[in-house]
């Protein structure tokens, strides 16, 4: 399977789409530091705006990479940010775990997310509790590399807690700027 033409253009299709995110999370990072926004606040920012894209290709390249690239990778890319850019300072780490998945699984029956999971903090959740249950049963390594603990990681982006006390300025701005664009349309059409 290492050799096959599938694996190459799986890891090649892969190691692209890294670049592509981090190109992405760069230009928006600078766009961040140019309106005023400090290094970690522009960090933040730049990284929730790629997040989605984060997930997916974490949650693929995690199910799909053996358990000692795993291992291996959770030893230095662990620690994943609230928003992923932590992650997004590991390059070596993912790109190792790129050069190491194949493009079925090899540990796991657990698949993927798809898109719309990806952005649903609470299945993200649900996905992270049991991908990190599983291979934590996968193997002692890897239930040494997640320090025992295999109810969740420790990256607070794997740990998204989901009290409405979270949302609550999300909707408070989502109502504001829908009452703003009504009063606005109003106003124009009048």
């Amino acid at each position: 399977m290492e050799a096959a033409p599938e694996t190459a253009s799986y890891r090649h299709r892969h190691r692209m789409a890294w670049q592509s995110i981090r190109s992405r999370y760069a230009e928006a990072h600078a766009a961040a530091k140019s309106r005023g926004l400090g290094d970690e606040p522009a960090s933040k920012a730049a990284a929730l705006s790629a997040r989605g894209d984060i997930r997916a290709l974490m949650s693929e390249l995690l199910t799909r990479a053996p358990v000692p690239a795993i291992v291996e990778f959770l030893t230095v890319g662990r620690e994943w940010g609230e928003a992923g850019e932590r992650l997004l300072e590991q390059r070596d780490a993912v790109l190792g775990l790129v050069e190491s998945a194949y493009p079925q699984p090899t540990w796991t029956a657990l698949e993927p997310l798809d898109r719309e999971a990806i952005e649903d903090d609470a299945r993200w959740f649900a996905w992270t509790t049991a991908w990190t249950e599983a291979l934590g049963a996968a193997s002692p390594a890897a239930q040494a590399a997640l320090g025992g603990d295999t109810a969740s990681l420790q990256s607070s982006e794997m740990r998204i807690p989901t009290s409405p006390r979270r949302w609550a300025p999300w909707l408070t701005s989502a109502a504001v700027i829908v009452v703003a664009t009504t009063g606005i349309a109003i106003a124009t059409r009048e």
